[in-house]
């Protein structure tokens, strides 16, 4: 990467893999990731008043990507940025893509906008999105009224919030959303229209060593204690427990979750996808007061996934068991 401080408008393009650079392999079915992929050309003819600069990180299947993978983007960008880049776009897969932006959220202290983008349809398919999410990332990236910015999905032109995005269809071009909230802005006419902005600020935390394993178990129907019994004695780090409603399990689960919670932390969240874990409402066997009492940290404001991103890194930077509970509850 070299210095493009003298140029006017730099943006630098982090390509990761993802169905936006997947092309169909001689004699299989179906796409796989293709390494030097071009994706710039046609993005050159898009923003002739720009410089473009891609830097292939690598060339991987979203649900492969790891946090250490994550870490290396925003070290990459960084580097950039300090170089000189105005601002920077990270090519993704959509399967994971929320979670990256998440974590590039808490990694990253810039200010400087970092538009992460990626397709539902790979290239080759008929009415490829990529290239159009690619033009208005850049677009983005570029924009100076998006100076302050940091860390933000793009989509069908509209830009999300790392902490508010999520993927809700599987194959639809329009797979993301940020409801009940909304997306931040818009691209409207070859505008910028940015209507919000973040306001969570934080020290950003650092992938600080091997990152554990912290599994999520999806709570439902009267979770057996068997369940989680099966991760006791098991090298994970932590357990994150998507709990139903406002964070509730079983009755017949909550001696199983107790003893596990006296060996390492446990986390109940709740799987619904919107609203807080609740703290004081209900205090039967399995609510969200019982499993308090038993140990069990209040995963806050945080959807699963969320959480188990966020524990991760606190547990590979050495961090204790009340260091995730005070960063869970803010």
């Amino acid at each position: 990467m070299g210095d493009v401080a003298s140029m006017t408008r730099t943006v630098g393009i982090f390509s990761t893999g993802g169905t936006i650079a997947m092309t169909a392999q001689p004699g299989e079915q179906g796409v796989a990731p293709e390494a030097g992929f071009d994706l710039l050309s046609p993005m050159r003819a898009a923003h002739p008043d720009l410089g473009l600069e891609h830097i292939e990180l690598f060339a991987k299947p979203s649900a492969s990507v790891s946090l250490a993978d994550v870490q290396q983007i925003a070290d990459q960008i960084e580097a950039g940025l300090q170089a000189g880049f105005c601002g920077a776009v990270v090519t993704h897969g959509t399967d994971t893509l929320e979670e990256t932006a998440f974590a590039l959220s808490l990694l990253m202290p810039t200010s400087k906008p970092v538009v992460v983008t990626g397709a539902m349809r790979s290239p080759e398919a008929a009415g490829a999105d990529g290239p159009a999410n690619l033009a208005s990332a850049i677009f983005v990236a570029a924009n100076r009224e998006a100076e302050g910015l940091g860390p933000a999905v793009m989509f069908g032109d509209e830009i999300h919030a790392p902490h508010l995005v999520r993927k809700i269809h599987s194959s639809r071009p329009h797979a993301f959303t940020s409801d009940p909230f909304g997306p931040m802005g818009h691209i409207v006419e070859g505008r910028l229209d940015l209507q919000m902005r973040p306001t969570l600020v934080r020290k950003p935390l650092r992938v600080g060593g091997p990152v554990p394993p912290v599994p999520i178990i999806q709570a439902g129907l009267d979770l057996e204690p068997e369940t989680v019994a099966a991760f006791f004695g098991a090298e994970i780090g932590a357990l994150v427990i998507a709990g139903v409603g406002g964070g509730h399990v079983s009755s017949r689960a909550v001696d199983a979750i107790s003893d596990l919670a006296q060996a390492i932390p446990v986390i109940i969240t709740s799987r619904v996808g919107m609203g807080h874990t609740l703290s004081r409402s209900y205090a039967y066997g399995g609510s969200e007061i019982d499993l308090a009492r038993r140990g069990v940290i209040n995963g806050g404001r945080w959807r699963p996934a969320q959480a188990r991103i966020i524990v991760q890194l606190l547990l590979s930077a050495g961090k204790s068991r009340q260091d995730i509970a005070d960063w869970l509850s803010h």
